[in-house]
């Protein structure tokens, strides 16, 4: 009779794995805290030696500063008992230039030609001269510094901005040309001799410059919107409408665009169209003098004169002074029988002209514009 063995004691076929896979956990979980242990330390020593450091150079700089601070309290005392130590003063300016500008310029002042950093101080005095806007102590500074460098283009054009600042056309234009011959190739050093020619009622000149400007930046704004002036004001109708329209796909609120649009128009004898440009140019900026003045023109044409005339006489307090504006204002009175304002308004305008009115201008008169425009057609 055979005997069954008991189930506790039979011989189990495959062992179990649960052992061996605990024992691999804890392998691998031990392995990640002591790799995090480590990143932990690193790190944290990273963030020390980082924080180390930075206290460091705060250190450093508070250590030049308060070093600089004696130097300059020094030389402030020195200066004094010495005040006439050249060497002293171009050193104080140095230290002080950004702190104090004005007082710099007091201190370069003083440095003269014996000095060896002499026309470095000079430079210093037309820097800080342009920044602070003074005009008066710029200008002999850059003309010092461009009878000694006369070959350095940035003086030139630093000259060639003060001069236009000043309203000296011509010789703002004298130097802003001699800065590009020098070399200075920039879309800016056509763009600055451009908006010099706008100024001195050249023109039709300024399209050589604006051409280049854009040769050198395809797409630069201003540039486009000058030629369209400059195209306009010179009879080239079609330029004129192509960059205006070109202006106002880049920017569809621009109410300069747009008048210059309804120039054109105008100019074509397209009336109906201009109206429609000056109104649209008109609701972008309302109060846009040039704008206002070419609807009253239009409707002035149209024999509309008491609607010129109630547009224009509310501005007359601000642009009594604007010779366009008065005749404009005497034109729209006369329409509507208002002879004797009309006379006055007359005599006005007659008063407002000086010498340099009777130059050649851009603002060309009504007549030429359209014997222009009849030309272009």
């Amino acid at each position: 009779m055979n005997s069954q063995p008991e189930p506790d004691n039979l011989t189990k076929p495959f062992p179990k794995p649960e052992n061996g896979i605990s024992f691999s956990s804890s392998l691998i979980v031990a392995g990640v805290g002591l790799l995090a242990l480590l990143l932990y330390y690193f790190s944290s020593g990273r963030d020390e030696s980082t924080e180390k450091i930075s206290e460091q150079a705060k250190e450093n700089q508070r250590s030049e500063e308060q070093a600089e601070k004696a130097r300059r309290k020094e030389l402030i005392a020195y200066l004094q008992q010495h005040p006439d130590d050249e060497f002293a003063h171009f050193q104080l300016g140095q230290l002080i230039r950004n702190r104090a500008p004005f007082q710099a310029l007091e201190n370069y002042s003083h440095v003269t030609d014996r000095h060896p950093r002499y026309y470095e101080a000079i430079e210093a005095v037309a820097d800080i001269a342009l920044e602070q806007d003074l005009p008066d102590k710029a200008k002999p500074a850059l003309m010092l510094l461009i009878r000694e460098y006369p070959e350095e283009s940035r003086f030139q054009k630093q000259l060639a901005r003060l001069f236009f600042s000043a309203g000296k056309y011509d010789r703002a234009l004298k130097y802003a040309k001699r800065s590009i011959e020098l070399g200075a190739n920039q879309a800016a050093d056509y763009l600055l001799v451009a908006d010099i020619l706008r100024q001195a009622g050249r023109t039709s000149e300024m399209v050589g410059p604006l051409k280049q400007t854009l040769y050198l930046e395809p797409g630069l704004y201003e540039a486009h919107l000058n030629l369209a002036f400059a195209a306009l004001y010179s009879g080239d109708l079609k330029t004129a409408e192509r960059e205006a329209n070109w202006c106002l796909e880049q920017r569809p609120v621009s109410s300069i665009a747009l008048r210059y649009l309804a120039l054109i128009d105008r100019n074509q004898g397209n009336i109906e169209e201009a109206g429609s440009h000056v109104e649209h140019a008109l609701q972008v900026d309302p109060q846009d003098f040039e704008s206002l003045l070419l609807k009253s023109d239009l409707l002035i044409y149209q024999r509309a004169g008491q609607q010129a005339y109630d547009l224009l006489k509310p501005l007359y307090a601000e642009h009594q002074t604007d010779r366009r504006y008065i005749s404009a204002l005497a034109r729209a009175a006369g329409l509507i029988g208002k002879r004797e304002e009309a006379l006055q308004l007359q005599r006005e305008n007659q008063s407002l002209i000086k010498e340099e009115d009777l130059k050649p201008s851009s603002l060309q008169s009504e007549s030429v514009e359209k014997t222009q425009s009849k030309l272009e057609r």
